[in-house]
């Protein structure tokens, strides 16, 4: 009777396992290979035609801001020197209000400076965005028609078969389909020089004197 249990027990035992081991082995659903392509992102943002009538457009615009800064520089230099000269003649209080003057213009030419650097680097980086909206666009178009489902940017990858940079590619049709970026500076920038105050925006001890 114990025997018959025995057998009973290890052909209970065979039949579960016999079906784990059935149930484990099942085939696992089928994960798709990665098909690999790589971009090199940082020559395309230099060399594209793109990307090149963006730099053009800011240098003509730094040298040109340089220029009137250059030109109002020499002025201050020029009131600074005229006012040196007045200290020796002029009332105290009027040396003291031209004195005012000039410290307000030279704020003035500070502030025009900055607020021009600031709306040049955002012209810049909204430029340079279109450029990349664009980039973007086109690699996930060369990925759908070559069947690449990752692309990797050229300066994360320490070796790669050539036959998988799609660089070129990207390139070319960048260069079609984005030949030229406007840049576009914040108007009101053009005004800063306009809208700051050039006179001291309290009374001076020569006003005081003169009324």
């Amino acid at each position: 009777m114990g025997k018959r249990f025995c057998h009973i027990g290890l052909l209970v035992f065979m039949l579960f396992w016999g079906g784990a081991v059935v149930a484990a082995s099942a085939p696992a659903p089928e994960v798709k290979p990665s098909i690999v392509a790589i971009v090199d992102v940082q020559r395309i943002l230099q060399a594209s035609k793109a990307a090149k009538s963006v730099q053009q457009q800011l240098d003509t615009q730094r040298s040109k801001f340089q220029t009137e800064i250059a030109a109002e520089e020499t002025d201050l230099r020029d009131a600074e020197k005229k006012l040196s000269a007045l200290r020796e003649t002029a009332k105290a209080n009027d040396y003291v209000e031209q004195e005012q003057k000039l410290q307000q213009r030279f704020l003035t030419v500070e502030q025009h400076v900055q607020s021009r650097r600031k709306s040049l680097d955002q012209a810049f980086t909204d430029s340079m965005n279109a450029v990349r909206t664009a980039l973007i666009d086109i690699v996930s178009e060369i990925a759908k028609e070559q069947g690449v489902n990752l692309v990797i940017v050229k300066q994360q990858v320490i070796w790669n078969d050539q036959n998988i940079d799609i660089t070129d590619e990207v390139l070319t049709r960048l260069d079609k389909a984005l030949p030229n970026v406007q840049v576009n500076i914040a108007a009101e920038e053009e005004k800063s020089d306009k809208t700051l105050p050039l006179k001291p925006t309290g009374p001076t001890p020569g006003h005081k004197k003169s009324k």
